[in-house]
């Protein structure tokens, strides 16, 4: 794949200047390690943004690993589905006979992490007290029938066992913690071959903030405690946000999680809210497939004329997202070729401005059947006022209040109408219906494919 093919949202450039900071800086710091944290809002592209980047990466000759942790979610254990991540990914380098000797390393790299992985096992399997234990070995029947002397004996030798269990803790104990030093020495010359000492070994954690918030934070804590190695960089990405609420929901909500996640990252990069033409785009491309369904009127196309609509009702980009999901419930469940324009408009309007919507929906039923300009000019006096925050203005090039007032002043509208209407609505350039130039297009049950699918939105 192509790196950065149809960057809808152009994120090519900030790729590109985090590339340029982060090696600049490994040139300068090799020994230090480093967590970057690559902050946006659902939606916004960080999958993408994460793939694309990690080509564009490993095509100027470094090592990226890519780990999917909402993939790995079901395990409660994050080292193990790390340790099978960076040996899926690092497979091809170990490969190469050139490498023999680093392949001697990463095996025992992997050894190192046995111990560790085996502590995990073992809280699982311990934890009992001495009066648990006993009640396990004797069961409160059997126990209130023996004697004292026989419960003396028998709280002896659990003693002995509790004793000796605990000795060998402790030595369990200092064997993690040699594991641990040998599991970061080997993973670092692993990491000061592979980049050749001149980049780091990279590590991409998507999807953390789709986890489960306890496996979130047990990631991040094995980032921050067994990953912090020389030459490994670190990019998690995260809606900051919404994963700070999740915390909160484990903690309560007085649980200061802003301050609890900055802890874990060396540095947070923002990515850059995308603009509404560059969102629509981006979400028309990925989300609606079958694009000959929705008959654009512009010549700039369906995702331009989403977005006007959206400038139009002051919508915001989370507006966007949710009426894209109702567009793409009718499309799927429709087969009719539909006007974009009209069903965009009241998939905005409905998600953005609820209470307008509802005055919309009467007079788009009924109203319009009577072909009343009376009852138009009160909706577009509900456009205009200001305490509606809907600017015509904002959304001059597009026209779309002229657009809607033509398509709905009537019950149907023919091809040929619309055509005459074409110079007053500037440079709207309508599709060729020439195939049936009598054929009627009835809007009057748009609000009802909307209703519908707007089901779906919560």
């Amino acid at each position: 794949m192509t790196p950065w093919n149809d960057d809808k949202l152009n994120r090519k450039e900030d790729a590109e200047y985090l590339t340029a900071y982060l090696l600049n800086r490994f040139t300068i710091k090799k020994e230090e390690p480093f967590v970057l944290n690559i902050d946006a809002e659902w939606g916004f592209g960080k999958t993408y943004f994460l793939t694309n980047w990690r080509s564009d990466l490993k095509s100027k000759g470094c090592e990226v690993v890519y780990f999917n942790a909402w993939e790995k979610d079901f395990t409660d254990n994050p080292l193990l589905g790390f340790i099978s991540a960076i040996d899926k990914e690092l497979k091809p380098f170990f490969s190469k006979k050139a490498n023999a000797s680093q392949k001697t390393k990463w095996n025992k790299f992997k050894l190192a992490a046995a111990p560790l992985l085996l502590s995990f096992i073992a809280k699982k399997l311990t934890g009992y007290s001495l009066d648990q234990i006993n009640e396990l070995m004797l069961g409160s029947d059997e126990a209130s029938k023996t004697s004292d002397v026989d419960n003396k004996a028998t709280n002896k030798l659990v003693e002995g066992l509790t004793t000796q269990a605990t000795n060998i803790a402790l030595e369990h104990q200092d064997s993690i913690e040699k594991s641990i030093v040998t599991f970061k020495t080997n993973l670092g010359e692993i990491a000061k071959k592979a980049g050749k000492d001149i980049k780091p070994i990279f590590i991409f954690v998507d999807e953390l903030d789709r986890c489960r918030p306890s496996y979130a934070i047990e990631l991040l804590e094995t980032i921050k405690h067994l990953f912090q190695i020389p030459r490994v960089y670190f990019v998690v990405a995260t809606a900051s946000e919404q994963l700070s609420h999740s915390i909160k929901a484990i903690y309560g909500n007085n649980f200061e999680s802003k301050k609890y996640l900055n802890r874990f990252f060396d540095q947070i990069y923002h990515l850059p809210p995308p603009n509404r033409l560059s969102y629509s785009e981006y979400l028309w491309k990925t989300e609606l497939v079958n694009d000959d369904k929705l008959i654009a009127v512009h010549k700039s196309g369906n995702a331009y004329l989403l977005a006007q609509t959206a400038l139009l009702c002051d919508a915001g980009l989370r507006d966007i997202e949710q009426a894209i999901k109702i567009l793409q419930a009718i499309q799927l469940t429709t087969e009719e070729r539909l006007y974009t324009l009209p069903l965009v408009f009241l998939a905005i309007l409905k998600i953005s401005k609820p209470e307008l919507y509802k005055i919309t929906i009467p007079m788009w039923k009924d109203k319009f059947r009577a072909n009343s300009s009376q009852d138009w000019n009160v909706f577009i006096e509900k456009m205009s006022n200001p305490e509606s925050n809907l600017d015509s203005n904002k959304a001059y090039e597009g026209k779309i209040i002229s657009i809607i007032s033509k398509l709905l002043g009537k019950t149907g509208i023919k091809s040929s109408e619309i055509q005459q209407c074409s110079a007053e609505l500037g440079d709207m350039i309508l599709h060729d219906f020439s195939f049936n130039q009598n054929r009627q297009f009835s809007i009057l049950h748009y609000p009802e494919l909307v209703e519908r699918a707007g089901r779906f939105i919560s």
